[in-house]
């Protein structure tokens, strides 16, 4: 039986990130990143208990990160520091020519083009942690296509939990990309992305999420694609982060202090409301600099409830 404890464990993605502003040479943050990352400090904030699985370094990056995770009170028990690489990207911050505010990201170990340094779990770190975990989590999310990732989901899946799943593509395993989809409950991805939802038409009883952006996004769950129009924000500063949020949002509005229900036992319009409610979060979470800076200034939005 799934705990009544809101819990989320996560695997994907988990970076530091190196925030800065056009011109400086000195960074303005150092802080967790990754789409895994941010939605484990996300959650964290929003009163989960978060549990990370990573494979990362022994490096001074990794240290820093570890202690903006523990300020934050996410659970590092799963992180191993022993034969793992840990991706660091870097993200600058500058106006464009039209004056709009934008980023682009680097890596720093990158070699002419964006490169991350990831290792995944292997399968027997896989089986280690399913035999080191003594609970069952509410959500299991993930962000990258691996054997050992569809192993933790299916372990997970069987005890009971809502496997969330957010590819940053298709990836060139076709069978594997297939595997994480059978496992998963709920599917979201960007336009940017993964723009061809045709291999998705035909699989029901999920929930496909397509993120588009400054239109909104669009849903489905065994039936056509139906459009939620964005919520707007006049006040844009910085856009990264934003989808992290947007899917922090949607797991805490239908999960948190909730009994934990399959995701195709919704109704159309408990879907709706909770999607526009991570849209919501996640537009307001552009008028803070850094992925995660809504974090450090919610107090400025009593609006904002958790």
């Amino acid at each position: 039986m799934v705990s009544s404890m809101d819990i989320c464990v996560g695997a994907g993605l988990i970076s530091l990130d190196v925030l800065i502003r056009d011109g400086a040479r000195i960074p303005l943050s150092y802080y967790v990143g990754g789409t895994c990352g941010n939605v484990m400090m996300i959650l964290s904030y929003m009163g989960w208990e978060s549990y990370p699985i990573a494979r990362l370094d022994g490096t001074k990056d990794t240290a820093r990160l570890l202690v903006d995770m523990k300020k934050n009170g996410v659970n590092t028990s799963y992180i191993s520091t022993i034969d793992g690489k840990t991706p660091v990207i870097v993200q600058r911050n500058f106006v464009n020519k039209d004056g709009v505010p934008t980023h682009k990201f680097e890596s720093r170990n990158g070699h002419g083009h964006f490169y991350l340094d990831f290792k995944s779990l292997t399968l027997k770190q896989a089986k280690d942690v399913i035999e080191q975990i003594n609970f069952v989590p509410k959500v299991f999310f993930f962000d990258r296509v691996s054997p050992a990732f569809i192993r933790l989901a299916e372990n997970f899946k069987e005890k009971g939990s809502i496997i969330y799943f957010e590819p940053s593509n298709k990836g060139s395993n076709v069978r594997l990309f297939n595997k994480c989809l059978e496992v998963s409950d709920v599917i979201k991805f960007s336009e940017q992305r993964i723009k061809d939802t045709k291999l998705f038409e035909e699989i029901n009883d999920k929930l496909f999420i397509q993120t588009l952006g400054e239109r909104g996004l669009r849903y489905r769950i065994n039936s056509e694609w139906i459009l939620l129009f964005p919520q707007l924000n006049k006040h844009i500063v910085d856009t990264a982060g934003a989808g992290d949020w947007t899917s922090a949002a949607f797991i805490n509005f239908l999960y948190k202090g909730k009994e934990l229900r399959p995701i195709n036992d919704f109704s159309k319009d408990e879907l709706e409301n909770a999607l526009n409610e991570a849209q919501r979060i996640g537009a307001m979470s552009c008028s803070f600099e850094g992925a995660r800076g809504m974090m450090q200034q919610n107090a400025y939005f009593p609006q904002l409830e958790f």
